[in-house]
């Protein structure tokens, strides 16, 4: 895969590994939404690069929750851009404290309760702490014109967003994730309010949806999400 792959017009996903972080271009700057994992800042800064862009175009950086492979380079992105990081109040608590830990369980399945012992059990519970200097709440507007979408479930703290351009794009972060399908994320600190939220989401307008984990989705992303977890 690319490190660097466009989803629509002013909307990139960078290839982190095991895990995705994205760009998005709106009001003079770039968005980063999710810093990735310890490590990860010279991935990042290379697809700046890519797009004819220095460090410090990236003035935002919105973090869905607080796990490794999200928050882990949050600390050394900031450093090297000089950006202010955008959280809700829950899962802030645990980045400027560098905790990734918080007791979860696998959602169902066979390849979840796999992937939660083979990828999610190993996954440091430590890193660097990093500042977050801003601490928003559900529907507040940020850069770009993302809203927030607080999406508990996967943690106490999760959030997602929505992109009103190209008839709306939702940021899902690990709220679901679609891989190698549209589906649960493999753990939830609170599975039933992880179920609420996948159904809320698909009440939203959007016709695109990207996510921490798997492959993005283009065209009636929110129907399909009202047809996979309308019984969840």
């Amino acid at each position: 895969m690319p490190l660097l792959s466009p989803v629509v017009s002013g909307l990139w996903r960078v290839d982190l590994g095991m895990v995705n972080a994205y760009l998005v271009a709106g009001d003079g700057e770039m968005v980063l939404v999710d810093a990735g994992p310890p490590g990860a800042e010279a991935r990042i800064l290379e697809a700046l690069d890519r797009l004819g862009l220095p460090p410090h175009a990236i003035q935002t950086v919105v973090v869905t929750h607080h796990h490794a492979d999200h928050a882990g380079g949050l600390a050394a992105v900031l450093a090297a851009t000089g950006a202010q990081a955008w959280m809700l109040p829950a899962d802030a608590a645990e980045v400027r404290v560098g905790n990734a830990f918080r007791p979860y369980r696998p959602a169902s399945g066979f390849l979840n309760w796999a992937l939660e012992r083979i990828v999610i059990r190993p996954s440091p519970e430590r890193f660097d702490p990093a500042p977050v200097a801003h601490e928003v709440a559900d529907g507040d507007r940020l850069a770009a014109g993302l809203r927030v979408v607080a999406t508990p479930g996967h943690t106490a703290g999760h959030l997602a967003l929505l992109w009103p351009e190209h008839g709306g794009v939702l940021l899902a972060g690990d709220a679901g994730s679609n891989l190698p399908v549209l589906g649960y994320s493999v753990v939830y600190e609170d599975l039933d309010r992880g179920r609420e939220t996948l159904r809320h989401l698909g009440d939203l307008a959007f016709d695109a949806a990207v996510f921490g984990h798997g492959a993005p989705l283009v065209g009636d992303a929110a129907a399909r999400f009202r047809s996979r977890f309308r019984d969840a």
